[in-house]
């Protein structure tokens, strides 16, 4: 006798009602870099797909799977974009989908919508590279692209650090406009809107660049001085390569992706650096098989390319409080 199979489907707002912190997420986010780095995680690089190489669909998309053993959780997260959705559709820009699947059977537990879930555990990792390698006293941020991961950045970072000043710019005004007015109303902090990347990295401490560009946000006249710490995040080509000289050491999140997806492929691809000149994964500073900030001089590249395995741990926890909570629906499968 066939046993059924049901899935338990749960939106963005389900996802959203179990309540999980920026803390707890930071938490599973460490637990799962460290084990990474002790061989307990598959998490392979992102199966990149571009539909815009032979089609007019404006779309690109990751699938990145991942296997953790320490709760015995593999899955899938699948997502992608298409930057006029917003303006031309009422979507989303960013559409993401975790499905969690019993390792053992391999029938799926779950599917449940990921851009919140995304943005948090993205966040999370910042707050965590802020944590182990901004300088300390650090006070002052700069972000550069004010979509909707922003917030969470900002988020991560207050967790871990006392700003007195955050500066921020976007092409996109309506989107600078948004993130402040939510920014005002979930934050105590002074918001300051700048009119030029330039603008906003002058005198900061720590800058943050979370954009979807294809040509570099820093570069030549915006190398930022008096930066400490710089997180480039995510999948595009933010960084310049004028950049190379501002650097004393760099850190990724994967050794493996970080050569063709995000800030450093193209230094890559160029011959520009090599896997020599990556100094540690985070994972192995979190262990502590190597040293974060070593002096206050070091001005410190950290380029966060996201691991489907940090998307795997906060989509188990969301599941799991889901079920107790009753949320969502299930439905049959087989």
């Amino acid at each position: 006798m066939r046993n059924e199979v049901e899935v338990l489907l749960l939106s963005e707002e389900d996802v959203t009602s179990t309540g999980l912190t920026m803390s707890q997420c930071m938490k599973l986010v460490e637990e799962v870099l460290k084990a990474r780095a002790n061989g307990q995680v598959l998490s392979p690089p992102k199966v990149f797909l571009d539909m815009r190489l032979i089609s007019e669909h404006q779309c690109d998309a990751d699938a990145m799977p991942a296997y953790v053993k320490y709760i015995d959780m593999c899955g899938l997260k699948w997502i992608g974009a298409n930057w006029e959705n917003r303006h031309k559709r009422g979507l989303p820009n960013v559409i993401g989908i975790v499905i969690l699947n019993d390792p053992e059977s391999f029938a799926p537990l779950a599917i449940m919508s990921a851009n919140w879930l995304t943005a948090m555990r993205t966040g999370a990792a910042t707050g965590l590279a802020v944590r182990e390698l901004a300088r300390k006293g650090s006070k002052s941020l700069s972000i550069i692209g004010t979509g909707y991961e922003a917030k969470f950045q900002l988020m991560a970072i207050s967790e871990v650090i006392k700003l007195d000043e955050v500066k921020v710019f976007d092409i996109d005004g309506d989107a600078m406009e948004a993130f402040l007015r939510n920014a005002n109303q979930t934050s105590h902090l002074e918001i300051t809107p700048c009119k030029s990347v330039k603008e906003a990295i002058e005198g900061t401490d720590l800058v943050v660049t979370v954009t979807s560009s294809r040509v570099p946000v820093l570069d030549g006249s915006t190398s930022p001085d008096t930066a400490n710490l710089i997180c480039s995040l995510g999948t595009y080509s933010e960084l310049g390569e004028k950049l190379m000289g501002w650097y004393d050491k760099i850190v990724v999140d994967t050794r493996e992706q970080t050569k063709s997806e995000g800030a450093l492929a193209d230094w890559f691809a160029k011959g520009l650096i090599s896997n020599g000149d990556i100094y540690a994964e985070l994972g192995e500073i979190l262990t502590g098989r190597k040293k974060g900030r070593i002096s206050d001089d070091e001005r410190i590249l950290c380029v966060l390319t996201g691991l489907g395995c940090e998307d795997i741990v906060v989509a188990n926890v969301v599941y799991r409080v889901a079920k107790e909570k009753g949320l969502g629906k299930r439905i049959k499968l087989f």
